[in-house]
């Protein structure tokens, strides 16, 4: 089943309006001078998080527990990717029209009931599995309609965050967050097979009670999550008349995300490599396990080496505020580049069983603070009015190739054996590494994060003149 998403909010949470009017007037200067409080004393963000962490754990109970009932339930590996391909589609069918969705209607009712939305359909899961034998049809089917809510619930996560985590502890929170979600699959593997021997069921009851944790802390928090409406008479025009456009605007609004990324260097490279990153990283867990088997490792190895490949996340979500401290971004995200290729290459020729899960540890290590970066500066550059339409086509690109990667890695391993398809994924990232070092679309990494201007709402929406196209590059240099 999907899992779910996040991002970022305004130093003051007592007047939203009035802070963004005094920052477009430069007078937040000596504001963010001062240290805002930690995080674990935000009430709001402490809200959504710990409802987030929950129905995470529940999530990742219930991405182990479906192939372990596909497996042992109707003895087929293929049925499992059908139900976990169902769940991606569906997610990806939706993401860009949540991101819309977002920046129209109340963010908070949407992070409210999409989340009781899946419980209903994980009952369903639970219910079928009490009352008879599996059908893999309907867990399908509820995969599907489970990612179709997830996509509609991500797009309004970024929005909703912006409003309540200060904008200098974002890249903290990105870090957190990472640790969280590496957390909750370290704890959520041992527990769905633990709850698995007990009953098939369990698992699944589990995770549809878990998505209640995230309806609640959504429901807590008490700041305006936006978006803000307009004042009354700004559309004076407004009728019936106008009411047939609207449908279209949603498609506009969908198109205007990706009109911004493809027209701004940084998120242009960024999303492309973001993309192809997830397609190796998603696909190479897979791989992982075939490794470990082909290395004589037992199913209990196999999931000792995997819990130590998710405690090196951990790990770097625990280090990443210090290394971001004492490395520039660019330098964590060209480090980051080499790691990847790195210790994929090494896990696919290593010999022993603890060798491969250290090297590919090393991975994830290196992924949360590289990752960081690239949510940090994203968050950065876009406008709160943007931040739906363009993180929600952000996360399409992002997701979009996950599918083809697991494809690819169960092709490449089943013709030329596990190691040359490790080693293929590894290559995939080389070209990565190595523009990491050229490409001028990342000098805006040299740039500090508190000094990154955003994008101009303006210059995003104008024809792609020839002075609008200078315009924007000289925008791209002064940040």
């Amino acid at each position: 089943m999907p899992v779910r998403d996040a991002e970022q909010g305004l130093t003051d949470p007592t007047d939203t309006a009035r802070a963004e009017a005094a920052q477009a007037d430069g007078q937040t200067v000596a504001a963010t001078r001062e240290r805002p409080p930690s995080l674990w004393r935000n009430w709001d963000y402490m809200c959504w998080w710990s409802g987030n962490a929950v129905s995470l754990l529940g999530s990742n109970m219930s991405n182990v527990a479906f192939p372990l009932l596909a497996v042992f339930g109707t003895g087929s590996v293929l049925n499992a990717g059908i139900i976990a391909a169902a769940g991606r589609i569906g997610g990806l069918l939706t993401l860009l029209w949540g991101g819309a969705l977002a920046d129209r209607r109340s963010r908070k009712l949407i992070l409210v009931v999409a989340p009781a939305l899946q419980a209903a359909m994980m009952g369903v899961v639970t219910v079928s599995l009490l009352s008879g034998p599996v059908h893999v049809d309907l867990l399908a089917v509820m995969a599907l309609l489970s990612g179709l809510v997830t996509g509609v619930r991500s797009g309004a996560v970024l929005p909703a965050l912006r409003r309540i985590v200060p904008r200098e502890q974002f890249a903290a929170r990105a870090a957190q967050e990472q640790g969280l979600a590496m957390g909750a699959q370290l704890a959520g593997s041992p527990l769905a097979a633990l709850l698995f021997g007990v009953a098939r069921w369990l698992p699944f009851g589990v995770d549809a009670l878990s998505f209640f944790f995230a309806s609640i802390g959504a429901a807590l928090i008490r700041h305006p999550l936006g978006p803000d409406r307009e004042p009354k008479g700004s559309t004076a025009t407004a009728g019936d008349a106008e009411d047939p456009p609207k449908r279209r605007r949603v498609i506009a609004d969908i198109a205007e995300g990706f009109r911004i990324i493809l027209r701004h260097d940084f998120l242009r490279y960024t999303t492309g490599w973001v993309a192809v990153t997830n397609l190796v990283g998603n696909s190479f867990m897979l791989l992982l396990v075939a490794l470990l088997a082909s290395r004589g490792a037992t199913p209990q190895l196999i999931g000792v080496t995997n819990a130590g490949v998710l405690a090196g996340g951990i790990l770097g979500a625990f280090l990443a505020g210090a290394i971001l401290r004492r490395m520039s971004a660019l330098h964590v995200f060209q480090t980051g580049g080499w790691v990847y290729v790195a210790s994929l290459a090494l896990a696919a020729v290593l010999p022993a069983p603890w060798q491969i899960g250290l090297a590919t540890a090393a991975f994830t290590f290196a992924s949360v603070p590289t990752v960081t970066v690239w949510e940090s500066y994203t968050a950065r550059l876009v406008p709160d009015q943007l931040i739906g339409r363009v993180g929600a086509a952000s996360s399409f690109c992002a997701q979009s190739l996950t599918w083809l990667g697991m494809l690819l890695a169960g092709w490449l391993g089943s013709q030329f054996g596990t190691t040359v398809a490790a080693l293929c994924f590894a290559g995939i990232l080389l070209p990565f590494a190595v523009a990491g070092h050229l490409a001028r679309s990342l000098t805006l990494l040299r740039t500090p994060l508190d000094q990154v201007n955003e994008v101009s709402v303006a210059r995003t929406t104008e024809p792609a003149t020839p002075g609008g196209r200078r315009h924007n590059r000289g925008e791209e240099r002064a940040d």
